[in-house]
């Protein structure tokens, strides 16, 4: 390796620190969406329980976006941490894949919060689908750069799940491409559907088949 390829490769230690802490922030604003609710006075100046109670109950759609959005953040830093299981060290490229990445998991809060307030139209599931997508699109592609450049990563370990990584993240994409279609047919199932994203990560990794 030559003294200028050398000045260019960088520790992956602080992007994973990055990383981290930016998933951190964005899974703890999720939690802003819920409100809690607001009750009226009684003339006797006290409040029910019975009131509260159904007050809380309205608040299941927020709770299931919360879920749902919490979910998909912890599949994507999965597969974050997957990658960077084999990946030693980072260059330039890779770097700014992976903070166009971050970029588009920072958008999750809003597209939620959409998805909360809209979650009977068609263009709100379509927004946050299209948003997940964006960020599988993008990790899978700093996962096909990292393939690519084998200076960067651990050759023992890369040799042994180098393909499973990006199968997964494929499933993932293809999961909220489904949603999207089923969007224009049946709302609901493509709400259902976005819990699913969490399946493959219980697959064990010798059915995603044997690494070339």
């Amino acid at each position: 390796m030559s003294s200028e390829s050398k000045d260019l490769i960088f520790s992956k230690g602080r992007l994973e620190s990055l990383t981290d802490g930016v998933f951190a922030i964005i899974m703890t604003i999720l939690v802003f969406n819920i409100s809690v609710p607001e009750l009226i006075l009684f003339a006797e100046g006290e409040y029910t329980s019975e009131r509260l109670s159904s007050r809380l109950l309205d608040l299941w759609p927020d709770i299931s976006a919360y879920i749902v959005s919490f979910v998909t953040l912890s599949v994507y830093w999965v597969a974050h941490h997957r990658i960077f299981r084999w990946i030693v060290n980072v260059d330039r490229p890779l770097i700014w894949i992976n903070i166009s990445f971050l970029m588009t998991m920072g958008l999750i809060p809003f597209s939620t919060a959409l998805l909360t307030q809209y979650r009977d139209m068609q263009i709100s599931i379509f927004i946050y689908s299209s948003n997940a997508i964006l960020a599988g699109a993008i990790i899978y592609s700093l996962y096909r750069y990292a393939k690519g450049h084998l200076e960067l990563v651990d050759k023992t370990v890369y040799s042994c799940i180098k393909n499973r990584s990006g199968r997964r993240i494929l499933i993932t994409i293809l999961t909220y491409s489904v949603a999207i279609s089923l969007s224009f047919i049946y709302l609901p199932a493509s709400l259902f559907l976005f819990l699913l994203v969490l399946f493959p990560e219980f697959i064990p990794d010798r059915y995603f088949g044997k690494d070339k």
